[in-house]
């Protein structure tokens, strides 16, 4: 009935010629992927000289957030804005029912790994998508590690030595995304499949909060960025981030005069699944007329366009999120002299894996944030960890 009903309003606010409308997009693309995103932005105008597209660019995405939930509350919302996936079940109801407006084609080009539907819903599509990796110093670390036991045994051996700046790895506690990657990995789950059980805390879990723990013990624990780390000279012998880091950890180790590769992650008994990380795009529809709908539904076609999201991947960081584009010539042709983004596709193609789509899992995720954090601090045994997290997600599901 909701999906009716958003058709029904849409319809029904105006149905003005589709190339005399201004749509406004909220973004969080700061520095260089701001850049790219203007210059496509820029591009989808000369292409449809009739829409006009008022790209804002909010702060990073905790202040889009936050202008996402006031906006949304006193119905003044964008027609089009970047969101995480566990930021959508806040404002649901005011989506658009994306299915409706985007090309049939489009719909069925969308990589399996962003199957995300919302109550059956399809309210917003995969942009700018990455997926974890391991990075690693060469001249450290000759052969990466391809399992959690060679990872462990490469992360002891050089040890931590907190007055030469050497670490074995290193852990943003911000970041649960990690620990659900070898939460995964182990065989393991938030919840049961009918989200009625707490699993996070069974023997799975448990297995990959000691190994987290464990390599805790000669990680660098920095809520910023790793790159950070590097480009101050501190030696860092592998850790995982995001393919969207790439650019940042690169320069930062260019900038220190050391080698950094990249590799895929570390597997635990065959199982190399890998979280995905990044914002979709969804489009809103209080105060929007159908027009304005179509307008933001043909913008969202045009950037994944394949030509359009290639070119967004080889500028930025991010990966194709289309078959079309990630199997087509101009991004295999692309990978074929680039080692690192042939090792980051293959990785989002073989194990990537997105959320948990439970309209409470943005709850979930600032327990995950907290209890990572004692984790990987040692704050209490990864049993009590993971026992006491289980039971507050328990009281919120």
């Amino acid at each position: 009935m909701r999906r009716v009903a958003v058709f029904m309003l849409v319809c029904a606010l105006g149905v003005g010629a589709l190339g005399q409308v201004t749509i406004s997009f909220w973004h969080a693309m700061s520095r260089a992927l701001g850049e790219t995103l203007t210059e496509l932005v820029d591009k989808f105008q000369e292409e449809n000289p009739g829409i006009k597209v008022d790209l804002v660019y909010q702060g990073g995405y905790s202040a889009l957030q936050q202008k996402l939930i006031a906006a949304v509350a006193a119905g003044e919302p964008p027609i089009l804005a970047q969101q995480y996936q566990n930021w959508t079940t806040q404002w649901l109801d005011a989506l658009v029912d994306l299915d409706l407006f985007l090309p049939a084609e489009i719909q069925a080009d969308l990589l399996p790994q962003f199957d995300e539907l919302f109550e059956g819903r399809m309210v917003t599509v995969p942009f700018n998508k990455s997926i974890l990796v391991l990075y690693y110093r060469p001249d450290l670390v000759p052969d990466p590690p391809r399992t959690w036991e060679e990872f462990e045994s490469i992360v002891t051996a050089i040890g931590k030595d907190e007055e030469k700046g050497v670490y074995g790895t290193a852990f943003r506690p911000p970041n649960p995304e990690i620990f659900l990657t070898l939460l995964y990995q182990a065989g393991g789950s938030i919840l049961s499949d009918d989200w009625s059980e707490v699993t996070i805390n069974n023997p799975a879990g448990l297995e990959a909060a000691e190994f987290a723990a464990r390599l805790a013990q000669y990680a660098l624990l920095d809520s910023a960025y790793t790159s950070d780390a590097i480009a101050k000279g501190i030696a860092i012998g592998a850790f995982i981030d995001t393919s969207a880091g790439y650019t940042y950890n690169m320069n930062a180790a260019n900038a220190a005069g050391v080698p950094l590769a990249v590799a895929p992650l570390p597997c635990h008994d065959g199982n190399c699944a890998s979280m995905i990380q990044g914002t979709n795009l969804a489009v809103f529809a209080p105060k929007a007329s159908r027009a304005q709908i179509e307008a933001a539904a043909a913008l969202i076609a045009f950037l994944l366009r394949e030509d359009n999201i290639v070119y967004w991947a080889q500028k930025t960081g991010y990966l194709p999120v289309t078959r079309s584009a990630i199997y087509g010539d101009l991004w295999q042709s692309y990978i074929a002299g680039k080692p690192a983004q042939k090792v980051m596709t293959d990785q989002l193609i073989a194990g990537g894996f997105g959320q948990l789509l439970h309209p409470r899992y943005m709850d979930m995720r600032s327990l995950l944030i907290t209890y990572w954090e004692l984790l990987l601090m040692g704050e209490d045994t990864p049993q009590a960890v993971l026992d006491a997290l289980a039971a507050e997600i328990d009281a919120i599901k």
